[in-house]
Order: C-alpha cells, then structure tokens, then sequence
C-alpha cells in the first residue's frame, strides 16, 4: 500500500512541487524544534548530578551507536570528502552542545532557550562569510533587534556582574550552533545524508570523550557520568529524539531549504524552552526579560524577512537553492 501510493501520479505530483516540499520541510523542522525544547528541561535536571561533557559524550555515543545501525548497508558509500565534511560540521555541533550543556548548570533552561535561539540572528552573517549570501537590510535590523533583546534577557544593571557566566557559556554554544545550521546547508545537498549524520554524531562524541580523558588523566579531575536509572532514561531519550530523530531530519530538511529557511523555523525553539521550563520547572522571567525575550523572536523573524533572494535576470530563488 505504502509503494503504491508513493508510486501514484499524485503522489509524485505533490512531491515534485518544491511549496508543498517546504511544507513538509518546515513542519519537520517545527517538530524537531518542539523536541529540542523540551530538551533543555532534561538536561537542566540531568547536569544537576552529571559532568556536562559526559552528558554530551554518552548521549551522542548512544546515538551514533543507533544510526550506525541503521546505516550499516550504506557505508561503502563513505568517501573521504564525505567523512571530512561530516567531521566539521560534527566539531561545530560538539563546541555547540558543550558550552550549551555547562552553561545550562549556571543559567535557567528558559534563559538558556532564548540565548541558544539568538544563533538564528548570526545564521545570515555566517552565511555571508561562508556560503557569500550577504545580508538584506532586514537581517542587519534583526542583528540590532536581537542584541538589545539579548542585553535586557542576561544583564543585571543592579550592580552585580553584566552577565553571569552560563548565559555567555550558553552564547558561545548559540554561535557555534550558527555554524552547524549554515554547514548543514552547505554539505547535505552534496553527501549522502544518514552517512553524513553519523559521521557528525560520532565526531561529537569522540571529541567528548577526548575532552573528558584529558580532565581525568591529565588533570586527575573527577567526572560523574550518568550511571543510575533516572540519568540513564533521560540520556536515552536526548540520544533516541533529541539527537538521532532531530539531526537527520535537520539533515534531511536542509536538502529542500536554504539555511536562513532553517533558521527562522528554528526561532520557535526558544518559545517552547520556555514554555517547557515554565510548565516543569515553574521558572519565571522578569518583565524586563519578557521583553528581551521579544526582541530576540522580533529580531530573528525580522532577520529573515527578505529572504530568499532572487539573481539578477534569471529570476531564480538563491536562497531556495539546494
């Protein structure tokens, strides 16, 4: 049944409409957002007992492990450039997590939510130094919408520090997330995507785990790994959807939008942390957050208000492009 209505005229018709595959796209994409927020409540809970870096390191081990799995068949397909472009974007989302991750044990997972989603705003930026899409007008308004917003959401103008140390740990992972959606874009169009996604789990494990050899060996520090039921169960759930799920449809998605697409999309992730921190955690933002809070989802929507953009004389859609 499945293989015949994959195979019908209307199927393919609906498919081979590129509006109807950005819808499908953005609503895969929306889904993973959903998942990703309430991820930030999970390992607010988990780091409170768990090394940030081992959190990092067992979650995407357990989630190479399952996409090498699925990927088994495939992997006489994996070339030298594939495996070289997937380390990179893999090194990109494993500074992301990191600093993420040991932000989340000095910040609230809605402030966290929110400053993550500000990688959004640089998506256009990095796009222009790497993938040379300069910005419209929109998106350097949105940069300036979203610094304020990020100024009112983390300074504390009352005479202690400006920022406290997990929301610029937190920030350092929201531009490192920046890079990871703009070399999606790059490279998923090109590879094989489940090789693609395997290869950047498993370098971000790997580096994990090298991080964490070099604390206990080198520097003779302790490392509490996620050994009881509790940890175990809510790494197994970051690993199963919030890391194998999310990552390849990411993956997927990023073969029929361009990056700035992605990133906007992405701007409802800090909306669902916290909605989620509010729902589980009972945290609460002040006024003045609320609105630094606003200024960031202004800011990224405002970011992308002009794009795609079109070539001159051959009225195709640059950003659209795979």
């Amino acid at each position: 049944m499945l293989e015949e209505s994959q195979d019908s005229p209307r199927f393919k018709g609906f498919w081979a409409n590129p509006i109807h595959r950005q819808w499908v796209a953005d609503g895969s994409l929306i889904m993973t957002t959903l998942i990703w927020g309430a991820t930030f409540v999970v390992v607010k809970d988990i780091v409170a007992r768990v090394d940030a870096v081992a959190l990092v390191a067992v979650r995407f081990l357990m989630a190479a492990a399952l996409m090498a799995v699925a990927v088994a068949p495939r992997l006489r397909r994996m070339t030298p450039r594939l495996a070289g472009a997937g380390v990179l974007v893999g090194l990109a989302l494993f500074i992301g997590y990191a600093f993420q991750t040991m932000g989340l044990q000095y910040t609230s997972a809605s402030k966290a939510g929110f400053i993550t989603g500000l990688s959004v705003v640089l998506v256009p930026i990095l796009s222009t130094i790497i993938l040379r899409r300069p910005p419209e007008p929109a998106a350097i308004v949105g940069v300036a919408c979203a610094t304020v917003g990020l100024a009112l959401l983390t300074l504390k103008l009352g005479g202690g520090p400006l920022f406290e140390i997990g929301d610029l740990l937190v920030l350092v992972g929201a531009v490192a997330f920046g890079l990871h959606i703009v070399a999606v874009g790059k490279f998923a169009p090109m590879f094989d995507v489940p090789l693609l996604v395997t290869v950047q789990l498993a370098t971000v494990s790997v580096a994990a785990f090298v991080v964490l050899g070099v604390r206990v060996l080198g520097l003779g520090q302790h490392v509490a790994m996620p050994v009881s039921v509790r940890d175990l169960g809510g790494v197994a759930f970051l690993a199963v959807f919030g890391t194998t799920m999310a990552f390849f449809i990411q993956n997927v998605a990023q073969r029929f939008t361009s990056p700035t697409h992605v990133a906007i999309v992405f701007a409802t992730e800090p909306v669902f942390a916290g909605l989620f921190g509010w729902l589980l955690l009972g945290e609460r933002l002040t006024a003045v957050q609320q609105v630094g809070a606003a200024l960031i989802l202004a800011g990224m929507l405002a970011s992308e208000v002009e794009f795609p953009r079109k070539r001159p004389g051959d009225g195709r859609d640059v950003g659209r492009q795979p």
